[in-house]
């Protein structure tokens, strides 16, 4: 039996061209979206490029931030051999600046004093959840608009025979085809995700 990975909140809100993408970005009311979606969600965005991407809570508890002394700009990374050989600075420094055990270093300060590993300057990573797995059957899920109810359909025939649907009505629901079908509608579990209540 083959399985698919069940799209994430993180997948979803910084895949482009989602629903939650464009909230996020390519919306009059992007900067508010996104910081209702944070006090809703936890983590923070940061600008990559010309567009926003949503570090979730545990990218933001794994991260570290330090900040320019002349222009006051922060700068999150999560990888601090990177960090230090693209910015010229030693691991050890690093740590003293994080530790707060050194105030600056070659124009670099903390934004946040936090524990961290002498050395290697790593601590202990926050695991994510792993996205669940999903099997790919020839079973279609099926929601009631009015009930929220769900229902599970192995087989078509017979549930549009013990529910008195039209069969080929219900075959086009489940295919696509149709969007509703009497009150029923194709169950979508990251629906919630896609829908974003915009603030007024």
């Amino acid at each position: 039996m083959q399985y698919r990975e069940e799209k994430t909140l993180e997948t979803i809100v910084n895949t482009k061209g989602t629903k939650l993408w464009i909230k996020m970005n390519d919306n009059s009311k992007a900067q508010k979206n996104r910081n209702l979606f944070v006090q809703q969600h936890g983590g923070f965005f940061i600008k990559e490029g010309s567009y926003w991407k949503w570090k979730c809570e545990e990218d933001k508890l794994n991260g570290y931030w330090l900040k320019k002394v002349d222009t006051e700009e922060k700068v999150f990374f999560e990888n601090m051999s990177e960090f230090a050989k693209t910015h010229d600075i030693g691991i050890v420094k690093i740590c003293e600046l994080l530790n707060g055990k050194r105030k600056t270093y070659k124009g670099w300060t903390a934004v946040e004093v936090r524990a961290v590993k002498e050395g290697t300057g790593s601590h202990t990573k926050i695991k994510k959840k792993k996205p669940k797995k999903i099997a790919m059957t020839k079973v279609a899920s099926v929601q009631d608009i009015t009930t929220n109810e769900i229902f599970i359909i192995d087989n078509m025939y017979d549930f549009a025979k013990k529910n008195n649907l039209n069969y080929s009505n219900l075959k086009k629901l489940i295919n696509g085809k149709s969007k509703t079908y009497k009150n029923l509608k194709l169950y979508n579990p990251i629906e919630k995700y896609q829908i974003f209540e915009e603030p007024k």
